[in-house]
């Protein structure tokens, strides 16, 4: 194995290439904004959302079949911008590394789960709507109780389904780990898994899955390759901070006191325009669009509030590992490594950063980071 470069100091070819590919891919985002809401808008004013319903009430499971044919639409008018920009464009930019049979594979196993999670979703909305009254209230209960789950359950099934993977088998370097785990006090996590993602693409990354006290923790192959011991410490430390301080947990709060407004409008909005796209009620299995459309409406205005608790939370990580991993410059060399493997610009314009960046800035988590080496050197 090629001795890795350290510290790592940015490659002024991939920040010329980052700012090409940063740009394209928020013109992929916007676009495919703009392809949803025209797929949705179509099917409200052609009258397709009241044809399919008429269809599927003469068939069993009308829910779920009537969920299944909105969804399939919209999965197909955004194909050709998805495999373009996840395929062809990151191809051309050497982040991924699957051919084609890859990608697709990997295309069908995510809108599986999507598909899977959502036809829940919209099966327990219909069934609320229909049977509790005021039904936004028990929608939120059973939404506040399917997240839960989701996030801890779920990842016990989606990381064997997306990934191969293995026990990590650097001994010391595992011993490390679960040692820091334990100083932490963070006794649940028992074993190290290594998740091959280097047969897919250049990303790297580290998270917990697992229940009880039965958890893992799992690293990115590319994590383990292409960092030093002491990055991927960095790394692992972050992650520990986002456990110890219950993120997942603070998220759900959020989440919890969020989901009641939101269905509170969306049924306010249904009821003041269902009748003008002839829907009867959001009862009716043709009011699905339009309750998809508001609510995305909503949770896009939402967007600088949630992400700015998720920057927050970031930050937060990256001054845990500071505090407890103790490794400064391990730190900034990570943080430089990673905006150049994935073509990550330093900095943002501040309304998009304000609106859609759920990570601090590569700029914003170096500069903490030499911060604070400064004020431990000063106190030393």
């Amino acid at each position: 194995m090629p001795r890795i470069k350290y510290p790592y100091e940015f490659d002024p070819k991939k920040r010329r290439i980052a700012k090409i590919y940063r740009r394209d891919k928020l013109l992929f985002y916007f676009l495919g904004l703009i392809i949803s809401l025209s797929t949705g808008l179509l099917i409200l004013f052609s009258g397709l959302n009241i044809s399919i319903r008429d269809f599927v009430l003469q068939h069993p499971l009308p829910t779920l079949f009537y969920g299944f044919l909105i969804l399939s639409i919209f999965t197909i008018t955004s194909f050709p911008l998805s495999f373009y920009s996840t395929f062809i464009y990151d191809s051309k930019f050497k982040l991924i590394r699957y051919k084609l049979s890859g990608w697709f594979k990997e295309y069908l196993k995510s809108n599986l789960i999507y598909y899977t999670l959502s036809l829940i979703v919209i099966s327990v909305l219909y069934f609320s709507i229909r049977t509790f009254s005021p039904w936004w209230v028990y929608a939120g209960v059973f939404y506040i109780i399917f997240s839960t789950t989701i996030n801890y359950i779920f990842p016990l099934f989606i990381v064997p389904f997306m990934w191969k993977t293995e026990p990590y088998k650097d001994k010391p370097m595992r011993r490390k780990i679960l040692n820091l785990c334990r100083k932490l006090g963070v006794v649940n996590i028992r074993n190290v898994f290594v998740v091959k993602e280097s047969e897919k693409s250049v990303r790297s990354n580290a998270f917990f899955y697992g229940i009880g006290n039965q958890q893992k923790m799992a690293l990115f192959d590319n994590l383990l390759h292409d960092f030093t011991k002491d990055e991927v410490e960095t790394v692992v430390g972050h992650e520990l901070g986002h456990y110890v301080n219950k993120d997942i947990i603070r998220g759900l709060i959020l989440e919890s006191i969020l989901i009641f407004p939101l269905l509170f409008v969306v049924d306010y909005s249904v009821d003041i325009s269902a009748a003008m796209l002839g829907v009867q009620g959001i009862g009716d299995l043709a009011s699905l669009t339009l309750i998809g459309m508001i609510y995305g409406t909503l949770g896009f205005l939402l967007m600088p509030l949630t992400n700015a608790h998720s920057r927050w939370r970031e930050s937060e990580a990256d001054k845990f590992a500071l505090e407890h991993v103790k490794k400064p410059l391990p730190q900034i060399s990570t943080e430089k490594r990673l905006a150049d493997m994935n073509l990550a610009e330093l900095s943002q314009q501040p309304l998009i950063e304000f609106w859609l960046f759920t990570h601090p800035s590569t700029a914003r988590r170096i500069r903490m980071a030499e911060d604070w080496n400064k004020k431990i050197k000063k106190q030393n």
